[in-house]
This record gives C-alpha cells, sequence and structure tokens, in this order.
C-alpha cells in the first residue's frame, strides 16, 4: 500500500509538464531575446564598439557560469519547510528578471560609448543572476519531478519545446516593434535600427515571464511536500566558502570520469555554434545576403522551427536507442547544415540578386537552416537527461543529491564557451573593420563576416561530435542505478547498499 502512494504521488501530470515548459518559456523569451539581439542592439543601433560590447557580454556571461553551480549547490543544501529546495530561488529569480530585463533595453542614447558599455555590463550581471537563481532551480526540479528512465527525456523533451519557442518567438515577433523611422536627417530609417523597438518588445517579454513563471510555480508547488521528505534522506553540505570551494574542486575531479566529461565538454562546444550563428546571423543576413527585415527573420524563423519539430523525432530515437546516439546523430545533421551554408555563402552572389527580385525568393537560404535546426535541437533537451542519468548513478554511491549542482556545472560549461565565442566574436567584428552604429558595411566587411560565422559554426559542430563521442554511459546501468534509488527512497535499502532487512 505504502510503495503504490509514492508511486502515485510520482506521477507527473501533463498539466506539470506543460507548466514546466511556460516557465520555462518565459524565461527563455527573456534569456534568449538577450542573446539574439544584445551584440546587434549594443553595437549596431547604439554605436559601442564590437570589442567593448565582447567585454560587456563576456564579463556577465563569465559571473553566470560561476554562479551556476554555485546556486545548484545553494539549492541541493536547502532544507526549507515551505517552499522546498527549488520554489523560493524561482520566484526570487522570476522577479529579478523581469525588472532587469526592461533596464537592459532602456540604455539613454545620450551617454558615451563607454558609459553605455558600463550599463551594459551592469545590467547584464543582474540579468545573469536572476536567470541563475530561476534556471538552475528548475532544471534540477525537472529531473526530481521523476525517476522513470523514459519519463524524465521525456520532460525535458517538451521543456526544450517552450524554450526554442522562446526563442522562435522573437524573431517572429520583434519585427512588429521594429517600426521604420526618421532619423535627424529627415531619412527613413530601417527599423532594425529603432532603439524603442526593443524597449518594447522587452515590456512584452517580462510580462510574459513574470505570469507564466507564477504558474509554473503553483502547477508544481504539489511535488515540494515529498521531495521535502526526500531530501531529508540525502547527506547535505552546509553552505559555506569553504564547502563551494570543495564543490568546484570536485567538478574538475569530476571531468576525469569519460562520461560527465564527454557531455559537459561536448555540450558546452557544440552550442559554441548555435551561439555564434544566432550572435552573427542577424548581422550576415542583413549586411552579407542583404535581406531585408522579413526575409532575414523568415529565413532565422526556419531554423527555429526545424529545431521544435525535430524534438518527437529525437525523443523516439533515444527510446529506440539511447540518448547518446540521439545526440551524434542529431549534430552530424546539423554538420551537413553548416556545411551547406558555407556553400550558400561561396555563391553568394548570384542569390543576393535572386533575393532582391522577390521577398519570397529568400526561402531557398532556409535548406541549409533548417537542416542545422533540426540536429541543434537535440542539444537543447537530451545533454540534459543525460546529466540527470550521471546524477542518479552517482547519487546511489554517494548518497547525496547533486542534481542542481550538476545542472549548474553543465550551464557552467556552456557560458564558459558562449564568454568565450562572445569575446572573440566582439574582437573578430573589429578585426573585419565593422562600423558600429552603421546601417551600412563595405563588402568586405560583408564578406568577412560570412566567413567568422560559416567557419565558426562548422569547427565547433565538429568538435562537439567528436567530444561527445567518448561518452560511454548505457542505459542498462542508468536503470539499475534507478531500480536501486527506487529501493532506497521506500526503504527497502540503504545508501550503503544494505537491505531494509538485513539492518
Amino acid at each position: 500500500m505504502k510503495n503504490s502512494v509514492v508511486k502515485q504521488k510520482r506521477m507527473v501530470t501533463t498539466a506539470q509538464k506543460l507548466s514546466l515548459g511556460f516557465g520555462d518559456l518565459g524565461y527563455s523569451l527573456i534569456a534568449n531575446t538577450f542573446a539574439s539581439y544584445m551584440l546587434f542592439f549594443g553595437n549596431t543601433v547604439m554605436g559601442v564598439s564590437g570589442t567593448l560590447m565582447g567585454i560587456a557580454i563576456a564579463i556577465g556571461t563569465v559571473w553566470d557560469a560561476i554562479t551556476d553551480p554555485i546556486m545548484g549547490f545553494i539549492s541541493d543544501n536547502t532544507r526549507n519547510n515551505f517552499f522546498g529546495r527549488r520554489h523560493l530561488y524561482i520566484l526570487i529569480g522570476t522577479i529579478g528578471m523581469v525588472i532587469v530585463n526592461i533596464l537592459i533595453w532602456s540604455v539613454p542614447m545620450s551617454l558615451s560609448p563607454v558609459l553605455k558599455m558600463v550599463w551594459f555590463m551592469i545590467c547584464i550581471i543582474l540579468l545573469r543572476t536572476f536567470t541563475t537563481m530561476f534556471q538552475t532551480p528548475v532544471a534540477a526540479l525537472s529531473l526530481d519531478m521523476s525517476n522513470d528512465y523514459n519519463e524524465r527525456a521525456n520532460i525535458q523533451i517538451v521543456k526544450s519545446v517552450f524554450t526554442i519557442l522562446g526563442i522562435l518567438l522573437p524573431t517572429l515577433l520583434i519585427g512588429v516593434f521594429q517600426t521604420d523611422f526618421y532619423n535627424e536627417a529627415g531619412e527613413l530609417v530601417d527599423g532594425r535600427f529603432n532603439p524603442q523597438g526593443y524597449l518594447n518588445f522587452g515590456y512584452l517579454t517580462s510580462a510574459c515571464c513574470v505570469l507564466f513563471g507564477i504558474f509554473m510555480i503553483i502547477c508544481t508547488y504539489s511535488h515540494v511536500p515529498r521531495l521535502r521528505e526526500l531530501a531529508k534522506k540525502d547527506k547535505a553540505s552546509p553552505i559555506s566558502i569553504k564547502s563551494t570551494k570543495k564543490m568546484f574542486i570536485n567538478f574538475f575531479g569530476a571531468l576525469k570520469d569519460k562520461n560527465f566529461r564527454g557531455i559537459t565538454i561536448g555540450y558546452m562546444v557544440s552550442m559554441v555554434s548555435a551561439s555564434i550563428l544566432i550572435a552573427v546571423g542577424f548581422n550576415v543576413f542583413t549586411f552579407t545576403f542583404e535581406t531585408t527585415k522579413f526575409q532575414m527573420y523568415m529565413i532565422m524563423a526556419s531554423l527555429f522551427i526545424m529545431t521544435i519539430a525535430g524534438q518527437p523525432f529525437w525523443m523516439y530515437i533515444s527510446k529506440k536507442y539511447d540518448k547518446r546516439k540521439a545526440i551524434i546523430m542529431g549534430q552530424s545533421i546539423s554538420f551537413v547544415g553548416c556545411l551547406l551554408l558555407l556553400l550558400m555563402f561561396l555563391i553568394r552572389k548570384p542569390l543576393i540578386e535572386l533575393i532582391h527580385q522577390g521577398t519570397w525568393n529568400a526561402l531557398i537560404m532556409c535548406p541549409p537552416l533548417m537542416l542545422a535546426g533540426f540536429g541543434t535541437g537535440v542539444l537543447y533537451s537530451l545533454p540534459v537527461a543525460m546529466i540527470g542519468d550521471i546524477v542518479i548513478v552517482d547519487k546511489v554511491k554517494s548518497g547525496e543529491d547533486k542534481t542542481a549542482t550538476y545542472s549548474g556545472f553543465l550551464t557552467f560549461a556552456n557560458k564558459t564557451g558562449q564568454a568565450i565565442s562572445n569575446a572573440v566574436l566582439g574582437v573578430m567584428l573589429d578585426v573585419i573593420g565593422f562600423q558600429e552604429g552603421s546601417t551600412t558595411q563595405t563588402p568586405e566587411v560583408a564578406a568577412g563576416l560570412g566567413w567568422v560565422m560559416c567557419i565558426g559554426v562548422i569547427l565547433a559542430v565538429g568538435a562537439g561530435i567528436a567530444i561527445f563521442s567518448t561518452c560511454k554511459l548505457k542505459r542498462s546501468e542508468v536503470q539499475e542505478a534507478l531500480d536501486a534509488l527506487n529501493k532506497i527512497e521506500n526503504g527497502e535499502m540503504s545508501f550503503e547498499g544494505e537491505s531494509a532487512e538485513a539492518k
């Protein structure tokens, strides 16, 4: 009878899965609008040099990378009677995100480039802090709620669909806010260079974030009592500077494990390709391929639509084979798309002429991005699920729940890669002679943008495939650990491996 009650409480309803998805959507609308447009906004719209913007974004991203595992460690070792280990931080993170998200797009045009850079840097650090307080506990909560191998992957698939929607919707909607305007010389200027459009869109994304975040907290709160009781069985570490230092030492020690290293480093390197494609892509389609605003958003939308469309396929592949094989297959497809994108760049002159002849002719550029998006979609769900599998195996051995800590380290690796790539991209923009704050660029700069994007994504995806291949975690190993954990939670066995009857 006791076991049946426990199993019933572990059920994750469709509404709860969707609420996790909506929570990720609210977060993703803010985080991905920032990731997609901040470099373009600061450099091209506000007139801050690429190097200064790269430094500001990199500093914020490094801060984000460091705080992710720290937040995970704090969440794992929190014992709050009302909020449990996750929900308090999720609530604080939601409120902080929506406030700073408005401030970051409100930088006064009258400030000097250096002061604008300082404004951006402070806001980025604050925004990254609150997004960490939200996303790291949410990632852990989504793994806490189920201990079934396939359902845990299914939850991540559902969440990833909404996360990618948070990338797609800004691409589809921000153009509505980017109304054309007249400059001081009386010339009509493309709405992509209108700073007010970004602020107005910030109001919308903040409203969605607070609404969806509260909805998720309410829907998932029913799991708090059960998770709070399970937390009492876990070994807890004191939250202190000494224990935090030890946590980072343990992380670098954990990198000696080929499975943890393969997933964490492979994810970091692979996601650099997405960072490059998004950060530089808007400049490439604006200046290199000379698309209109509508054409650019149509092309980028094809990337994100296919990322979403591929999620059921990757769920099927992970069930039929395993998560590792699905990741390698997805990245291989993405690699082919990147090669085709390079080919289109090399033959861009006739493509540009074709694009100029009709709005819908730009659809010819969609197939490479659709392939890249379809393959990249696997990165938004399965690496997180695999980290959850590694946590289960480790928990049975150590007795410690490191779900949020390990999830934080996965994000730490990802953000470290982003910080490096953003800093390099910012410098590269200056190296190729990109003119900040200008609505036009020279042919040499336009070509340089294309080379930076194409070569960057090809190298990142190729390296990611090689590193992911080193992971050898088997489904049978994870299932054995899950079975042992079920016995521990039901009181049939202890973390030391002894049965309850033997004790």
